[in-house]
């Protein structure tokens, strides 16, 4: 019997699964033929080769599942925020500092800043990916998930991207949501704020220089001010925060949090963005600027943002 069923499985693992079949992909297809001139025979030569990811699904269905940039501050930075990260930042910073410096000026962003978002995203060029992003973003487009609208749309900048750098769908690998290269961009941000910074003809997510730019173009664009602080740190009575709700996208006015009890010194705001890094047996609270919302435009999470802020102060 068991023989028996592992025949009767075994089929589907060496065929897998049928992406033309599935009426979303028809969907998906007839609207890039319209919308933006795709041929009926390349996309179905595509999508005959793209391959479901399910362990990639997973962690899109059911409920929400504390993944990294979720989980408490002091798991979420034991690997990130660190002295070998501080090291690793101050070292890349002093081996390009003329690129670093070039692009900064360029941008009015600071050159820590960029240098934090390189090692936070692709450990300073050392590791960009592993999936194949054709099958991980047509996974997550056609099978229902808490972000399918997000990755439906991802997968038609994926396309055109693809096509206008010249590149096969098929061959691209990057992290299992679909970001690319030095700065893990998604392909909806590298065509909006890629820069071709080498002057090579075209904006390359693996290349040092235009990936790097890409990041100071996407501060300065979203309205990045240098002479804005980032962050302030605010004290509270008790150990523990739990006063009121905080989130990357929630700010409160300075007269409600000094009434919540929290003490904090000049901020040049009439708002904040509350920021509580949860630890084991103590809360830190932060105050975070329109600069501090910025970075989590990038990345929907203060945990995120405030360790680009800690390392980008941590080395000179």
């Amino acid at each position: 019997m068991k023989k028996l069923i592992i025949l009767l499985i075994l089929p589907l693992y060496v065929m897998g699964y049928d992406f033309l079949g599935n009426a979303q992909t028809q969907s998906f297809m007839k609207e890039m033929q319209n919308k933006h001139g795709f041929s009926k025979h390349y996309l179905e030569s595509i999508f005959s080769k793209a391959k479901l990811k399910s362990k990639i699904l997973k962690r899109y269905q059911g409920a929400k599942k504390k993944y990294k940039t979720d989980a408490t501050w002091i798991k979420y930075s034991k690997n990130i925020v660190t002295p070998y990260m501080f090291k690793r930042a101050k070292k890349f910073k002093k081996q390009n500092y003329r690129l670093l410096s070039k692009i900064a000026n360029h941008y009015d962003v600071p050159i820590n800043l960029i240098v934090a978002f390189t090692g936070v995203e692709s450990s300073f060029g050392h590791y960009f990916g592993k999936y194949m992003i054709f099958d991980a973003l047509s996974t997550l487009a056609f099978f229902d998930n808490r972000k399918t609208a997000f990755f439906r749309h991802e997968l038609e900048e994926y396309l055109l991207f693809c096509r206008e750098k010249g590149v096969s769908v098929l061959k691209v690998k990057g992290s299992f949501a679909g970001a690319m290269g030095w700065v893990q961009q998604l392909p909806s941000i590298n065509r909006k704020y890629g820069v071709d910074f080498n002057r090579d003809g075209v904006s390359d997510p693996w290349n040092k220089a235009d990936a790097l730019a890409t990041i100071a173009n996407f501060l300065h664009q979203n309205g990045w001010k240098n002479n804005r602080i980032v962050a302030i740190p605010a004290s509270y009575s008790k150990k523990k925060f739990n006063a009121i709700y905080s989130h990357w996208d929630v700010q409160y006015s300075l007269r409600k949090l000094k009434n919540l009890g929290l003490n904090f010194g000049e901020f040049d705001q009439d708002k904040a963005t509350l920021i509580v890094l949860f630890g084991k047996k103590s809360d830190e609270i932060w105050l975070g600027s329109k600069n501090f919302d910025v970075l989590t435009h990038y990345n929907n999470s203060v945990n995120y943002a405030m360790a680009l802020y800690k390392i980008s102060t941590s080395f000179k």
